[in-house]
């Protein structure tokens, strides 16, 4: 049947007529076009070729059109495609479309959408600091995946950013305030995250299972060590006299306690001292109880500061260190990590347990993805995943059996593995409202919200707020300050009408999107009993610790909960308005299998279902839809 193109097929057509004729405008942008990128890629199949010839393996099969169409969609935009992006696909000829669909796909929303999950699960986002906001932080790493940070300087930010968090741009200081309380734990998340050492164990004791001993971590907590709040001092005078008067939960007392969680919390001072004290208990004759160390780098470029006095750069010298050309592992550990994104499984497992390029499988592919990313690319996430989305190896074909004891399943066919949680939730919202890059998404407002109010609006913004806050130094301003504030906030909102605050707290802050939206918009962690936590999305406690474990839950959301409710059973969503871009029985399946599968049936499924199924009812759609969502192929990723 040829294919008639639609508004929608027609733009998209044009979209990816224009991508595989020019280059990607953030390769531009560098001096990169797309004919180095498939140079680079085929770099890589070659050294992927030379390790199977090495191995005596035979080489994987490449994938059809309709299994590349949706391994990519989900990998790349965390979802499947659209019926109108899986029939131009399907049944445009074009010799080129592979490439074409790399290049749509790596500047679509959905690639921003998958990304934020990605990174907000590997730094443990969450919507809330103690019991307050957290947004500008929230906005911050959504607004570096959107605009493409390059990873060097997005960590860099990270881990030195410094002042308050509501200043412009500022957010990046919640890295280091999510754990606050916990320095000597965010320091080794740190390690994990962005160098692949493992050195938890040794805040303790020296580590039985790596080389790593105690010493060595205090060596490096020195760095990070003495970060304090922001002119705390006055704020804590006024709410312990608040504490004494037993006046907490009056309006002044309410206040007092917001402005302690919402501003001073939310702000960081000092620079890091670059020295710390061993603790009472430490028992190795490196050092001795209580001993003042300075800081110490062990690979890389080696740093040091001085134990004898308070450094003023500590913490942006160990930022400068991490992202340095000298420091490999930081390199290495964020290509494994992409490679794994892509193809499904690490080059050395598990991603964030760093080895040498000599000792992986493929020691000089991974010395060229090192040197791609840092030296070509120059940390460019996006550009060294459209490069891999480019490689035959992303193209081979799954891999059912099992799989060679020490070989990487990336280099024996791809891993078969159910969707992630935040994978299938975007594409049940795909199959209930249609494309979901066109949904709402988390806006974030710098007006006061005040016990879920916004307040002064038109008078004071938070970053206002927090430097009029900050800049007091003397208890008796500070109360004069709240008081007056609290009249401010009590005279009619600050001036807002009802209209305005109702569209202010319809914009709200970075907090679930309303109505129907996209995983990355949605508050996190999402609650208990969500969708997404049935699925084994993250409760954002730990690195990485979302699971793709099945259980019944899973099985009975699917037949009789959210996806019965919001997808089979409603007739208004998008899977069900395929149905009238058909205008026979035989087309409507076709578009059906498009939009759930995207696939068109075999001439055997056809047979049966034209002979068995489907009598022109919309209950028997209905059926057919429950039945596809219901299977294998639809929740795993081939």
């Amino acid at each position: 049947m040829k294919f008639v193109m639609t508004p929608t097929t027609r733009l998209l057509a044009a979209g990816l007529g224009a991508l595989c004729l020019t280059a990607p405008a953030y390769s531009q942008e560098k001096g990169r076009n797309i004919a180095q990128l498939k140079k680079a890629a085929y770099t890589i199949d070659k050294h992927v070729a030379t390790l199977y010839k090495r191995k005596k393996l035979p080489v994987p099969k490449v994938v059809n059109d309709a299994t590349f169409l949706r391994r990519s969609f989900l990998v790349s935009a965390g979802r499947i495609p659209t019926l109108d992006e899986a029939r131009m696909f399907l049944e445009i000829e074009d010799k080129n479309k592979r490439e074409m669909l790399a290049g749509y796909l790596i500047k679509s929303d959905g690639y921003r959408s998958s990304m934020v999950n990605w990174v907000s699960d590997l730094l443990r986002l969450t919507d809330n600091f103690n019991n307050g906001q957290a947004a500008p932080y929230v906005e911050f790493v959504h607004n570096a995946m959107k605009d493409n940070m390059p990873w060097d300087q997005f960590a860099q930010r990270l881990l030195s950013a410094q002042g308050s968090g509501w200043d412009d741009n500022n957010g990046a200081v919640g890295y280091y305030i999510r754990d606050k309380g916990m320095p000597l734990d965010n320091l080794s998340n740190t390690m994990r995250i962005f160098t692949g050492e493992r050195m938890e164990c040794a805040q303790c004791h020296d580590s039985p299972f790596n080389k790593w001993e105690r010493m060595d971590f205090y060596e490096l907590a020195a760095f990070t060590n003495g970060q304090q709040e922001m002119n705390r001092g006055p704020w804590n005078t006024v709410w312990r006299e608040v504490r004494d008067d037993k006046e907490e939960r009056s309006e002044f007392g309410r206040l007092v306690d917001w402005l302690g969680d919402n501003v001073h919390y939310f702000t960081l001072a000092g620079g890091g001292k670059g020295r710390i004290k061993l603790p009472a208990d430490y028992q190795y004759r490196d050092g001795d109880p209580g001993e003042m160390i300075g800081g110490k780098t062990h690979f890389g470029k080696r740093i040091r500061s001085s134990d004898r006095r308070d450094d003023t750069t500590a913490r942006k010298d160990f930022a400068a260190w991490m992202v340095s050309k000298e420091n490999v592992n930081f390199t290495s550990v964020i290509v494994n990590r992409m490679w794994q994104r892509i193809m499904g499984k690490g080059i050395y497992e598990p991603v964030d347990d760093y080895k040498v390029a000599d000792k992986t499988i493929t020691p000089d592919l991974m010395e060229y993805l090192i040197r791609l990313l840092r030296d070509d690319l120059q940390y460019d996430l996006r550009a060294f995943q459209h490069v891999l989305l480019l490689t035959r190896n992303f193209q081979f074909e799954a891999n059912s059996e099992a799989f060679e004891a020490g070989m990487p399943q990336a280099f024996n066919g791809r891993q078969i593995e159910r969707m992630s949680a935040e994978q299938v939730w975007d594409t049940l919202i795909t199959l209930t409202a249609g494309n979901p890059d066109q949904l709402p998404k988390r806006r974030f407002s710098n007006t006061v919200y005040y016990r879920g109010k916004p307040v002064l609006v038109g008078k004071k913004t938070m970053s206002q707020l927090s430097h009029e806050i900050l800049a007091i130094k003397k208890p008796g301003e500070y109360k004069s300050y709240v008081t007056e504030l609290l009249s401010e906030i009590k005279a009619g909102n600050g001036g807002a009408s009802e209209k305005d605050m109702m569209a202010m707290k319809a914009m709200g802050r970075p907090g679930p999107a309303s109505g129907m939206a996209r995983a990355s918009e949605l508050g996190a962690p999402a609650p208990n009993g969500h969708l997404l936590r049935m699925f084994g999305s993250s409760d954002r406690d730990l690195i990485d610790s979302s699971t793709r474990e099945p259980n019944m839950a899973q099985v009975l959301s699917i037949m009789n909960g959210y996806v019965e409710k919001m997808v089979v059973s409603n007739r208004s969503s998008a899977v069900y308005k395929a149905l009238e871009a058909g205008t026979t029985d035989r087309d409507k399946v076709r578009f059906l299998y498009y939009s759930i599968l995207s696939r068109s049936p075999t001439d055997q499924e056809m047979t049966l279902l034209m002979r068995d199924v489907i009598d022109g009812s919309q209950e028997s759609y209905e059926n057919l839809t429950s039945a596809l969502i219901s299977t294998h192929e639809f929740i795993f990723v081939q």
